[in-house]
């Protein structure tokens, strides 16, 4: 899903990470005006979520403003989007360290949080997981921290004839009836990240084993699993909702396993021998 940025002329920003690999030419589905402003203190409206570290919700008007800001309240990103998060303007402040620098108006935690939530209007959802494509198929390994999703992402990523889609993040759609599975700029520590989809096959729970195996969830198991590792609009009803109705719907269509494996190569030999 692509997300139409437009800059001030006269910004020069801090690094976009794996952003530029994702620069698309097709009409945005999103469109956000990029700008300077000055910023102080906090937004005006009411405090929909507060994340008790670096960024706030609020709600003012039919307007929904993400605040991004430092521990000591100095504001960082602010962005000031419509209810859809369809259309909206982000304004970056000077970088506190690269001072002749704007911030990177996609940075962490504003980009993930602007995807979150455009996410759950009714797209899909964005998964805590490695994503691989095998030949024509999309397969995810999803897990909590040291669940082992880098380490899958390096071992699928020894044959040339895959594809690693990202070793942290990967999102997950809905399309003409088919769910697939996207790469997104968000990596883990391995670095990967792709601006490439496939039909998704299987889902994976990673966990740590003496030995391969494969177990087959229900559907309510799985939806359950997968829950608590995706990044759902939590203070957004409406976004939850259409949240619990899409992981339903995903594990009816596509199988899900708890997944225990060794960290060698047997562990793709094994995924990809399963019937």
């Amino acid at each position: 899903m692509e997300l139409g940025l437009f800059f001030q002329d006269d910004l020069e920003f801090t690094s976009a990470g794996r952003f530029s690999d994702f620069i698309s030419r097709n009409n945005p589905l999103a469109i956000y005006q990029i700008a300077d402003k000055p910023v102080s203190g906090m937004p005006a409206g009411a405090l929909i979520f507060d994340s008790g570290q670096v960024w706030r919700l609020y709600r003012d008007g039919d307007r929904r403003i993400l605040w991004v800001g430092t521990r000591d309240f100095i504001p960082r990103l602010v962005g000031n989007f419509s209810a859809d998060y369809h259309r909206g303007e982000i304004f970056t402040t000077k970088n506190e360290i690269e001072a002749d620098k704007y911030n990177f108006p996609l940075d962490f935690p504003l980009g993930e949080l602007l995807m979150t939530n455009l996410l759950g209007t009714g797209y899909g959802i964005m998964l805590h997981s490695c994503g691989v494509i095998d030949g024509s198929n999309g397969l995810v390994f999803t897990g909590a921290s040291h669940a082992g999703k880098s380490t899958t992402a390096r071992l699928w990523n020894n044959n040339p004839s895959m594809l690693v889609l990202n070793d942290d993040h990967t999102i997950l759609r809905k399309i003409d009836g088919q769910f697939r599975v996207y790469g997104t700029p968000w990596h883990g520590e391995g670095g990967f990240a792709m601006a490439e989809d496939a039909p998704l096959q299987k889902i994976f729970i990673l966990e740590h084993a003496q030995s391969n195996q494969a177990v087959r969830l229900s559907g309510a198991q799985a939806a359950a699993a997968l829950l608590v590792r995706a990044f759902p609009p939590l203070w957004d009803a409406s976004g939850m909702a259409f949240t619990l109705q899409f992981l339903d719907e995903l594990c009816q269509a596509v199988p899900c396993y708890k997944f225990g494996f060794i960290p060698d190569q047997s562990a793709v030999e094994y995924v990809r021998c399963m019937s």
